[in-house]
């Protein structure tokens, strides 16, 4: 028999690759949060921005005003998330990278093989970290990054909640304590009496605090208000992680990046807004005008070119850019928001209520204040003109658009005696109660 050599056994892959023993426990189940959501959560701003544009014109009041503080908070919340689990990945990128690197180089840097100058070779070793230096300050980097974005998005949810019961608060209450519609005042004053309490129990606490016994009243007043506002933000689940950052990063520091990053975030969201709005515009085009003017076709004033966001915006449109047939159908949206308080001022035969003793006076009652609806859109809200000349015979009646399902006021207008050529369609708006100025109307050439 011929002598043989012992066969030696592969390194195992965990003799490899080993995990340092200082790592954060939780990096699995971080990768794996971050690795499922990231992707699922881009898809999030997306189906806010249509939930709002579907529900804000069919909202008035409070009501609009909470659904917009909503999509608000949850779309600093979606954007928090996206951030957070962009930045914890890219974090666990490196340093995974950092320690696959290191499982096939050990020794990391051989700086004797790299052919520089000294000075350059000495400034390198001086400042280059080592690839166990590299993995720790990735590995700690993810852990906070994750716990940071954690706090940022708890702090969203809480301020969100807070906000909607101020203004629910307020839309209930404010027409029965001011006689209005309006709760505006009544939610600032809410606000006021949570937060005045609190500034006085901290600058209380910090200049008199140690001289104020602990069996004092002054005392337990003070701690009343902390505990409800721990309650408002969630403390349980944010004080650990916030107080850690405070005592740990320090409270001017924690201050600054917690709130920078909030309203960073604010930001962005509410440009985003404007931006689509139309109330603010990018520049870039020196010689277009930033509003719509008088020569410019929007798509959304036509129905075979505007999208479904389009379709929600409550824009006046005609079928299409070539009116081949004998009339013209447009339509115009019933925005609740917007024309409901402009009809119990310029409409008072229509803003009455409907009564009776039995369902004929009642089913007769609703029909004149329809009718007078319509009459007022014709002449008072929405009245339309054809090439400079006023419509005289203009008749709305109730239709809904099939593409964004808001009713609204349909006209057919007469279009056979027009030449051949452009045209221009112009749809007045009125004076909302909330504005002082005369609206832009919506101006919508056509060609024959």
């Amino acid at each position: 028999m011929w002598d043989r050599e012992p066969i030696q056994a592969a390194p195992r892959t965990e003799e490899i690759f080993q995990v340092p023993k200082d790592t954060t426990p939780t990096w699995e189940v971080e990768l794996l949060l971050s690795g499922a959501l990231v992707f699922s959560m881009l898809q999030v701003p997306g189906l806010l921005d249509e939930a709002i544009a579907a529900l804000r014109p069919r909202l008035t009041g409070s009501l609009n005003y909470g659904g917009f503080m909503l999509y608000f908070y949850l779309k600093i919340t979606s954007y928090a998330l996206i951030a957070t689990f962009v930045l914890h990945l890219s974090s666990r990128a490196i340093w995974v990278a950092a320690l696959g690197l290191r499982s096939v180089y050990p020794g990391g840097v051989d700086w004797d093989k790299l052919s520089r100058g000294p000075i350059y070779l000495e400034y390198a070793q001086r400042t280059t970290q080592t690839l166990d230096q590299m993995i720790d300050r990735a590995d700690n980097r993810a852990s906070l990054v994750f716990a940071f974005g954690l706090l940022l998005v708890l702090m969203s949810l809480a301020i969100m909640a807070f906000t909607i019961a101020l203004v629910a608060i307020g839309g209930l209450l404010g027409p029965l304590l001011l006689n209005d519609g309006d709760g505006t005042w009544l939610t600032m004053i809410l606000v006021g009496a949570f937060v005045v309490p609190t500034l006085l129990a901290t600058l209380i606490d910090r200049r008199w605090g140690a001289r104020i016994p602990v069996t004092h009243w002054l005392a337990g007043a003070i701690r009343g208000v902390y505990r409800s506002s721990a309650m408002l933000v969630w403390g349980r689940f944010t004080n650990p992680i916030m107080l850690t950052f405070f005592s740990r990063m320090g409270i001017t520091r924690s201050n600054v990046m917690m709130m920078g990053a909030l309203y960073s975030l604010m930001a962005v969201v509410l440009v985003e807004f404007l931006l689509r709005a139309g109330v603010i515009a990018l520049p870039g085009e020196s010689f277009l005008p930033a509003k719509p003017a008088e020569r410019e076709m929007r798509a959304i004033n036509y129905a075979e070119s505007r999208s479904q966001r389009d379709a929600l915006e409550g824009q006046p449109y005609i079928p299409g850019e070539i009116v081949r047939g004998p009339y013209l159908r447009l339509f115009v949206p019933y925005l609740p928001r917007r024309i409901e308080p402009v009809i119990e001022r310029d409409c008072p035969a229509a803003a009455i209520a409907v009564t009776g003793a039995n369902e004929v006076e009642r089913q007769n009652a609703a029909k004149l204040r329809t009718d007078a609806v319509l009459d007022c859109a014709a002449t008072t809200l929405h009245p339309v003109t054809l090439d400079g000349a006023a419509i005289a015979d203009l008749r709305y009646d109730i239709a809904e658009d099939p593409v964004s399902g808001l009713r609204g006021f349909v006209a057919m207008i007469d279009v056979r005696d027009l030449p051949r050529g452009r045209h221009e369609l112009v749809v007045a708006k009125p004076i909302r109660l909330d504005r002082e100025e005369l609206p832009e109307p919506a101006i919508i050439p056509f060609w024959r």
